[in-house]
């Protein structure tokens, strides 16, 4: 009896390893909030040319060697809403009333730079900086009612009741505004791409994907994808792509050189082909 007691012992873990193959797996380590020891929500993340990771935290700037976390709150405390590296090697972060830079110091620690000094004091009040875009010679931060760019010391507000939409493509810095439409700038003014009547009703970009040629990979957040080339919005269709689109579409990012992930607010990601 004592026999058999044993012998179940020892085969039952045998084959539980049996019925994991992991060969091939990658390791994926989950850290919750009491590891890390920050903010529960991250926004954005990013990895430097050493390895770093950074994360867009509720509480500032969280860094992760791969052994250490670290947060770097901005000087008002505000939850960071987007990061992003400029030309020059520093981290760019926005903020709630606040957006500048991060710089390493001798000792590896990030030391900030506030750049709120430029903008004019009765346009300093602003809410969240949704995102940092780099374009030619200029630097924006877009909020939901001012686009502030910011050109060595001088800074220039875009004004708009609803900016819904902000990233540069192929060359072409593109806006969505709430009743104007698809914009781009040209000669430091917003000038109509897409006017809203040609768009679906309640349409809102959510990303831009360069492919190759002129053409951009657009997601929208309830109408699916789309190609933009020149001034012109086609929709992508087929069967799959269809069965997603009212999935929320959040944004794409590439994988590989072949492959794009279009990726959703509660259903996961989707890896599409170009």
């Amino acid at each position: 009896m004592r026999r058999i007691i044993l012998l179940l012992i020892f085969w039952f873990p045998i084959g539980i390893l049996f019925g994991q193959n992991t060969i091939g797996l990658p390791d994926i380590i989950n850290y919750k909030k009491g590891i890390y020891n920050a903010g529960a929500q991250n926004r954005r993340i990013l990895q430097d040319k050493n390895g770093i990771m950074y994360f867009a935290n509720n509480e500032g700037v969280l860094s992760f060697d791969g052994k250490n976390w670290k947060i770097y709150p901005l000087p008002n405390k505000s939850i960071v809403r987007s990061i992003e590296f400029g030309p020059d090697n520093k981290l760019y972060a926005g903020g709630q009333d606040e957006f500048g830079s991060f710089s390493t110091d001798k000792n590896g620690q990030l030391q900030y730079k506030s750049l709120k000094h430029l903008i004019p004091p009765e346009d300093r009040s602003f809410t969240d900086v949704w995102n940092i875009v780099f374009f030619q010679d200029r630097l924006f931060f877009q909020t939901t009612n001012k686009i502030y760019e910011v050109k060595g010391d001088e800074c220039t507000i875009h004004k708009s009741p609803n900016w819904r939409f902000f990233n540069a493509c192929h060359n072409r810095l593109i806006a969505q505004e709430g009743e104007k439409g698809i914009l781009v700038f040209q000669n430091g003014i917003w000038v109509p791409l897409i006017k809203p009547d040609a768009l679906p009703p309640d349409f809102l970009v959510t990303a831009t994907y360069p492919l190759p040629g002129d053409s951009t990979l657009v997601t929208s957040r309830k109408h699916g994808l789309y190609i933009l080339k020149g001034n012109n919005l086609t929709p992508l269709r087929s069967s799959f792509l269809d069965k997603i689109a009212p999935k929320y579409l959040s944004g794409a990012t590439p994988v590989n050189e072949e492959h794009i992930a279009v990726v959703t607010n509660l259903e996961g990601c989707f890896i599409i082909d170009k």
